[in-house]
């Protein structure tokens, strides 16, 4: 049975404490066949199979961009549920200046995803939308149902009818100013060019290989493909593990190997070859990824990790959960072994390695390969030093 992406999906919604501009509209998108579908004050709320979809009211955004006002929604919840943290703020594509927030909640002690959704109106106007569920292999075709239902509302409301132009213009202008043109990123893609040649030649992969792997999870047990990308170098040994620093160690038994579960090995796996970089490529993906295990054998264990990755064609990233290796600007290493954070910044590729530069100063040295499913020119799996990210639109 192959793994299930779960996509990070663009919606949600609860009904805050905010002016109501108007209640109808989002009634006149059927539900999903099978759904419940009730109606508590003005928020509409669907549910299947542990997923539960709140739409809320259209609310004014008080003169806040529709970002800025989904980021004030951050840490709000209903009852019963209780925030943990925020795993990512990004833009969605599919309807101009719509904006999705997902979040880490827990909901009578599980551990549940939370996704914010913001629908832009005219006049300043946006509607809040809520998803929530654990996420697993059982509710994923729900979770998938949920969030084009939520589309479906914002696509089919009046009030987007005239304020797709102007908030495209509005996205465009942003996100040119966001990442930066002209010299200064020229000079941001030297200085990136320096740090990443600081990583020894005996510590970058000469060749990458993604190797699937075969796992059992759950009870009863279920085998799943996992998708592994194997790192090989120069001196003849290869791994796995990308829970090392290449600035400080080396892919050596006595280095990277002395790590707890980080085989170093002798000779490489048999696997698909993954795409090298050429020194300064960039490349286009935003990709997803949300994955979750779970066991009950005389108790219960399961774990979550989810994250996003955007690299643009001008060299910006925005990255969530992935293991990272960094230094202060100065060059002092700051460690970093198990350390998964969320970074936004500038990015360098070459070869296998990739070196961030983040909006705070901070830089990152790791690990990079690609592969596309079809064989073709564009990516649909990125690994960033073992954090598998994927096209969640296939």
């Amino acid at each position: 049975m192959r793994k299930t992406a779960l996509p990070l999906l663009p919606i949600l919604s609860v009904a805050f404490a905010a002016l109501p501009i108007t209640t109808a509209d989002a009634q006149d998108v059927a539900a999903p066949p099978g759904w419940s579908d009730t109606q508590q004050g003005e928020t509409r709320i669907l549910s299947h199979d542990g997923v539960i979809v709140e739409v809320g009211p259209w609310q004014s955004t008080n003169g806040k961009s529709t970002r800025d006002w989904l980021k004030s929604q951050e840490r709000i919840t209903p009852r019963g549920v209780t925030y943990v943290a925020t795993q990512s703020l990004q833009a969605e594509r599919a309807i101009a200046d719509s904006h999705a927030l997902a979040r880490s909640v827990k909901v009578d002690g599980r551990d549940e995803l939370s996704v914010l959704y913001a629908c832009p109106g005219k006049g300043g106007t946006v509607r809040l939308m809520e998803l929530r569920a654990i996420l697993s292999r059982k509710t994923a075709s729900a979770i998938q149902r949920a969030a084009k239902f939520g589309e479906d509302v914002c696509r089919a409301d009046p009030k987007m009818a005239s304020y797709r132009a102007a908030s495209t213009r509005t996205a465009s202008t942003n996100l040119a100013r966001d990442q930066g043109s002209g010299p200064s990123a020229s000079g941001t893609s030297q200085s990136l060019a320096a740090e990443n040649a600081k990583i020894p030649a005996q510590s970058r992969p000469s060749s990458a290989r993604i190797i699937l792997k075969q796992k059992w999870v759950g009870f009863p047990a279920v085998m799943i493909n996992e998708a592994t990308p194997e790192m090989s170098f120069s001196n003849g040994y290869s791994t796995s593990c990308a829970k090392w620093n290449p600035l400080t160690q080396s892919p050596t038994p006595s280095s990277a190997g002395r790590m707890k579960r980080c085989e170093v090995k002798r000779g490489a796996s048999k696997g698909k070859l993954a795409r090298k970089f050429s020194p300064g490529e960039t490349i286009s993906v935003s990709f997803g990824r949300i994955s979750a295990s779970s066991s009950n054998l005389g108790g219960s264990t399961s774990t979550i990790s989810g994250g996003t990755l955007r690299m643009t064609k001008d060299g910006r990233i925005e990255i969530g959960k992935f293991n990272a290796f960094s230094a202060r600007a100065s060059g002092a290493n700051a460690g970093g072994g198990n350390r998964k954070i969320a970074v936004s910044g500038r990015y360098y590729l070459d070869g296998h390695t990739i070196t961030i530069k983040g909006d705070d100063g901070r830089v990152y040295h790791g690990f990079i390969a690609a592969s596309s499913n079809k064989g073709g020119r564009g990516y649909d799996n990125v690994f960033i030093n073992g954090e598998h990210y994927w096209d969640r639109k296939k």
